[in-house]
């Protein structure tokens, strides 16, 4: 790993995911709130969430870039795959800035949270993502 000639730093990729998919998901699914978590008062019958996180990733490219790996997950209320399954196919089919590249991660994984009763809908998929000066 070879250190830069000026400091670099790396660029957080959820938020600009979360606005990306905002501006995207409210035509086809108006009631879905895109969000970095979910709200703390979010209960069972209310509209569907889908919060967007970041779970790391290597820093083997550094200091060029780095590669983390996004998890989008849905809150519905009844199973509901269709928000997770647009977005996915939302982010792999399109050039989604400041990301370099969008690659495939996990498919479609479904579950209940046992805190809300919410039916849970998960995916990841791989990014790639410029360094930025100091």
């Amino acid at each position: 790993m070879s250190r830069p000639s000026s400091p670099v730093e790396p660029v957080d990729v959820v938020t600009p995911v979360r606005d990306w998919l905002r501006a995207r998901l409210g035509e086809k699914f108006p009631d879905v709130r895109v969000e970095l978590e979910l709200p703390a008062d979010w209960e069972f019958g209310d509209p569907p969430v889908l919060a967007i996180a970041d779970d790391g990733g290597p820093l083997d490219q550094w200091p060029v870039c780095t590669r983390p790996t996004l998890r989008l997950t849905s809150y519905t209320t009844g199973r509901d795959t269709a928000i997770i399954r647009r977005a996915l196919g939302l982010l792999l089919c399109s050039d989604v800035p400041p990301l370099a590249s969008v690659l495939p991660g996990t498919a479609v994984i479904e579950a209940r949270d046992s805190r809300t009763g919410a039916d849970l809908a998960s995916v990841t998929v791989r990014t790639r993502v410029r360094t930025a000066a100091i």
